[in-house]
Formats: C-alpha cells, sequence, structure tokens
C-alpha cells in the first residue's frame, strides 16, 4: 500500500508528522507540494508524477493544500486530485469537500442551510453595500474568503474606516466577506472531528491585546470536554461539508453557541498538545479502515 501527502507552501509539523504517521503506518508514502504534481491522461491510461519521478498505485493522498498561485494554477491543482479520485485513490478530505470549505461562502451557505446556527454575513464586491450593511451590523469582521489561521482578517467598530478599507479591497479586486462580530463571547472552541468522533476539542484563550483566538497567532489551548449539544453540532457541520475529518470552530455566546467556521485541512498540535490525543496516528487509521470496508 502506498500513500501521498500533497501540501502547499509550507512543511510545517502537521505536515511532516503526517507524513511520517503514514510511513510507518501505511508504508511507501510519497510527499509533494501540490505545484510539482503532473499528470498524463490518454485512451491507455493515466500516469500521475512528483517532478520527474512516476508514482505507481497511490492507494491514499491526504490532500492538504491546493497551494497559492493564480487561478488557472488552482484549477489545474483540483483537476489533477480529481483524476486521481476517478483513478482509485482515495483523496482525504476529498477534492469537492476540500473546495467547498476552502470557500467560506460556500462553506457558510451549506451550514446555513442545515440549520446550524452561523453569524449575519455579507459577501459582496460592493464597498457601498458593504458599508451600508456594515452600519447596521455594528461592529463586524472581514475575512478572506479563502484564506486561513486568521491571517488578514479584520475587526471593524467604525463604518467608516470600515469602509476606506473595503474600498480598497474593491480596488484590488478582492471579494468582501464581511460578518457580525460577536461580542462577549465565553468560549472559543476547537473541535476536531475524525469520522463520526469528536476525537478532542481545547477552548483558545487570545494573546493579550488580540482579538483573534487562533493558535496560529499565539492564543493557548485549554483542554475541554464538549457538551452533547456541542459535540452534535461539531459532527453535523462535518457531515454537512462531505469530510472525513475536520476543526470546527464554535463561540459560546449569551445568546447560545454559534459556529464560526469549519476547515478542510485543520492544523492540530494546539489540540494535540492540550490533548494528549495523538491526532495524525488516528486519522490515518480512520482512513485504512474505510479501505476495508
Amino acid at each position: 500500500m502506498q500513500a501521498l501527502v500533497v501540501i502547499g507552501r509550507s512543511y510545517d509539523a502537521n505536515n511532516k508528522e503526517l507524513f511520517l504517521t503514514c510511513r510507518k503506518i501505511v508504508g511507501r508514502t510519497f510527499l509533494a507540494h501540490a505545484s510539482d504534481l503532473s499528470a498524463y491522461v490518454s485512451p491507455n491510461g493515466s500516469k500521475f508524477w512528483i517532478g520527474y519521478r512516476e508514482m505507481h498505485n497511490v492507494d491514499i493522498c491526504f490532500f492538504r493544500s491546493f497551494g497559492a498561485g493564480r487561478y488557472e494554477q488552482v484549477v489545474k491543482r483540483f483537476g489533477l486530485m480529481k483524476h486521481m479520485e476517478n483513478n482509485g485513490t482515495i483523496v482525504v478530505n476529498s477534492t469537492e469537500a476540500l473546495l467547498r470549505v476552502r470557500d467560506k461562502y460556500s462553506m457558510v451557505t451549506a451550514l446555513a442551510k442545515t440549520g446550524l446556527p452561523i453569524p449575519e454575513t455579507l459577501v459582496t464586491e460592493s464597498a457601498h453595500w458593504a458599508y451600508r450593511k456594515t452600519k447596521t451590523l455594528g461592529q463586524t469582521v472581514y475575512k478572506p474568503i479563502s484564506g486561513s489561521l486568521g491571517f488578514g482578517a479584520m475587526k471593524f467598530k467604525d463604518a467608516d474606516i470600515a469602509f476606506n478599507a473595503y474600498k480598497t479591497l474593491e480596488a484590488l479586486g478582492l471579494p468582501l466577506y464581511i460578518q457580525e462580530y460577536l461580542e462577549n463571547a465565553k468560549r472559543d472552541i476547537r473541535a476536531f472531528v475524525i469520522g463520526e468522533r469528536v476525537v478532542a476539542s481545547i477552548s483558545r484563550v487570545a494573546s493579550k491585546g488580540n482579538w483573534k483566538a487562533n493558535i496560529a497567532l499565539g492564543s493557548k489551548p485549554k483542554l475541554l470536554r464538549l457538551s452533547r449539544q456541542l459535540e452534535e453540532m461539531a459532527l453535523k457541520a462535518s457531515r454537512a461539508l462531505g469530510l472525513i475529518y475536520a476543526g470546527v470552530d464554535i463561540l459560546e455566546t449569551r445568546n447560545g453557541p454559534v459556529l464560526i467556521e469549519v476547515n478542510g485541512s485543520p492544523s492540530w498540535q494546539g489540540v494535540k498538545d492540550a490533548s494528549g490525543v495523538e491526532i495524525a496516528g488516528l486519522l490515518v487509521k480512520h482512513v485504512l479502515s474505510l479501505i476495508k470496508r
């Protein structure tokens, strides 16, 4: 049996651990940047390469990132992963599911359709329309529509200051993904889902002076046991997006829990440090169990 771990720009601690775990549990494992993959298709079959090295009979592909690039490059990478799926490789998370969660707009509409509680959200390309909505929402948060780890997110208290930022983003050709800012949240929660189980969960405390609670931005993780309600919310969100594994972010507010985001290629070092759970091992073993069914 053979595995492939596809990464974007960064060979971080999570990707390294997943690669080494695959080598230990699965056997022969390739590691590749998404941009280094090539494919050939003909009436006689398909072939795949990492650089000039041909890959044969890849059973499992852990698809961690499309990587950075132009639209056409991302389309090619998406197509190549789909090609591998159609050729019999189990891609985790699936190409369609990962694309859905990388696009926050598609993600939030899928979550809303299932009845899960989400923040009020506006998606537009008009700075003037965003300004009008910001005045009614009060404090708002702008997020890059395909960003992660909290990078690039901005909070605005003043609609006129927000408008200046919106105009700049509009001029750069970037869509505006804007959500209400949920004040006085009791806890910021990350639930890590594998299959039909929440294998570990944490609360995150933002670093001093920072409103973002992402671990990548310095927040401290604390082990947390979820209530049955929150556990079901995390599982329902993962199912709605078709994910085999997911990082589900929930805010507990005075009006009840709100589902903020779902990550289809989540980092797990903070969860692992707080809980002691070997996430990579559980993930690889779960995917192997899907093959054996």
